[in-house]
């Protein structure tokens, strides 16, 4: 099983889950039957029928096998077999930095330490394919960073390295290589170490640490850095600034060698080489082209043989059943409610009488779902029609949809959109008052009807309407403005009508020859005026009391926030649109 899955255990794991999930399923199948059977009675087999049981089971079957390939796929199946290049690492290199305070001269400007950090990140980025550590040493040695292939990391341990930073001063040798040895010891492959002192050794154990390095074929490159003419030591405070300079604890002035003798004797004792340092780049390549002379026990070429992974297939098969059994939806019915009769009472004595209706609802919501949902395409089928213009398509789409969801008053509001833009108002106004009976679409279905009203002449029609529009939606601006503008036209319409009656009046006396003298002309002319005086002074107040509603109207439009062009429609006496339907 190991040749076929890369993890065989969580194979047999998983098919384990799908065993229960497969029992569990079938158990649960079984039960819903059983009850099922109990309840309907013969009655079960033509509910069987409509229910679209065939559909639903063949979901069932490509989610479980969908299910079933993701568990294969987890389990890592493999065949066949490919040869891949080995990736091991071509050795292991350990950088021994030597940080005692003879590191400070400056014999090799800035100082030997700047020289020894700069050789360090040189050398990192020359065996990039190399795992690398760094070592710290002075009296004692220190892992300063572990090995790895992080160059940031490298870096940065690099970068801390200070002349005196261990508690214990001097040079030891044998304790870097040793600290060396035990990184190393835990690997295997080629093991490097690339020494970077000025040579002064003060340890007693070298050759015990170099007989250990030869056993364990420990490469050890020596880079002496400073010069055989010696320099001072300085001391430094804080700030880099120079105090004195180091003295022996006999008072004298201390000057640092470069000591090539115990460098050249390390390296030809690891069967390694020594350099002198002559700057970083240089160093570093030296020191590559030494490593890569070495027999590194590598297997250049050469590749390992692997089975290919074939978790895509399994993986690809199961997301296409899971697309297919989204496709597959289950089909709706009808029930002809004449051939259960009975099936309530049933029902009620077998589980009680909530628990008989939730059943009840389980068997019959799905046909009343696919009415509902053929009710809704031809809406939408009328909304794409009235969205064209075509209001009498538009009509024939909702009348049919109405008669699949008689129930629903949007459908109503809908028809009587399309009879209003067919400018037969006053049908329009009776379905809208049908609608109207829905509280959610009442108020729209009130101003709409306010519209049909004021188009087909009743203006005290559209007043009512209007106003039972602002009764459900007080915040309405539309169904204000349009009750305002009938308000002025039945004003209009009634002022005009004393006009035309002394017309006729003035005609009939003009027909009679007169009636009156001069005096009495003057006298009823005069009266008249008065008259018409008063009746000027009060349409200049009823405007004056309107123009001061809208004003007002305004105003609280304004601290609303209201659409600035919909007022600037209102302020030039336009109709603003009416009411469109909506795409439910």
């Amino acid at each position: 099983m190991t040749d076929f899955f890369r993890y065989p255990y969580a194979f047999l794991w998983l098919c384990a889950a799908c065993a229960a999930l497969l029992f569990l399923r079938a158990w649960a199948e079984a039960r819903r039957l059983e009850t099922a059977r109990r309840v309907f009675g013969s009655g079960l087999a033509r509910l069987g029928s409509l229910s679209g049981s065939s559909r639903k089971r063949l979901r069932e079957i490509f989610y479980l096998a969908a299910l079933a390939l993701c568990a294969l796929a987890a389990a890592g199946p493999q065949w066949g077999v490919e040869l891949s290049p080995v990736t091991d690492l071509k050795g292991n290199i350990i950088i021994a930095v030597d940080t005692s305070f003879s590191m400070a001269a400056r014999d090799i400007k800035p100082s030997r330490m700047e020289n020894a950090r700069l050789l360090l990140g040189s050398i990192a980025e020359k065996f990039d394919s190399y795992r690398i550590g760094v070592v710290a040493f002075a009296g004692e040695a220190y892992t300063q960073c572990p090995l790895t292939t992080d160059q940031e990391a490298i870096t940065y341990f690099a970068s801390s390295l200070t002349p005196g930073m261990l508690p214990s001063q001097g040079t030891d040798f044998a304790s870097a290589i040793e600290t060396t040895l035990k990184m190393l010891s835990r690997y295997g492959g080629q093991k490097v170490m690339v020494l970077i002192t000025d040579g002064e050794d003060h340890s007693s154990g070298l050759d015990a640490a170099l007989d250990a390095a030869e056993a364990q074929n420990l490469k050890i490159f020596t880079i002496g850095i400073g010069s055989p003419d010696g320099e001072l030591i300085p001391m430094t405070d804080s700030g880099g600034n120079t105090m004195e300079y180091k003295k022996d604890k006999n008072g004298k002035t201390v000057i640092s060698r470069l000591n090539e003798t115990a460098l050249i004797k390390i390296a030809s004792r690891t069967g390694a080489a020594y350099l002198r340092y002559a700057g970083p780049e240089n160093a570093a390549e030296e020191v590559s082209k030494a490593v890569s002379a070495l027999d590194l026990e590598k297997s250049r070429g050469k590749g390992r043989a692997n089975f290919k992974n074939r978790y895509q297939w399994p993986l690809a098969l199961a997301l296409l059943l899971l697309l297919i059994e989204l496709t597959l939806m289950e089909k709706g019915f009808r029930i002809d409610l004449a051939e259960f009769k009975g099936l309530g009472r049933r029902l009620a004595r077998f589980t009680g009488r909530g628990a008989a209706a939730a059943l009840l609802a389980a068997v019959l919501l799905p046909g009343f779902n696919a009415q509902a949902s053929e009710s809704g395409s031809l809406a939408r089928k009328g909304n794409s029609a009235y969205g064209k213009k075509d209001w009498p398509k538009a009509f024939e789409y909702y009348s049919r949809a109405i008669e699949k969801s008689p129930a629903d008053k949007r459908l109503n509001f809908n028809i009587g959109d399309s009879f209003y833009r067919m400018e037969e108002y006053s049908k329009a106004g009776e379905f809208y008052e049908q609608a109207a009976a829905d509280p959610k679409v009442a108020a729209r279905a009130g101003y709409n009807r306010g519209n049909a009203f004021f188009r087909g002449g009743d203006l005290q029609g559209a007043i009512a309407s209007y106003r039972r529009a602002l009764r459900l939606d007080p915040s309405d601006e539309n169904a204000k403005f349009n009750l305002q503008k009938a308000l002025e036209q039945k004003n209009k319409n009634s002022s005009k009508e004393p006009k035309d009656d002394k017309k006729d009046k003035d005609k009939k006396n003009q027909k009679q020859g007169g009636g009156q003298d001069k005096q009495d002309q003057d006298k009823q002319k005069e009266q008249d005026k008065q008259k018409e005086q008063e009746r000027k002074k009060a349409e200049a107040r009823e405007k004056s009391r309107q123009l001061l509603e809208m004003l007002k109207e305004k105003e609280k439009a304004d601290a609303r926030g209201q659409n600035p062009a919909q007022a600037a429609l209102r302020q030039a006496g336009k109709t603003p649109p009416q009411q469109r339907m909506e795409d439910w």
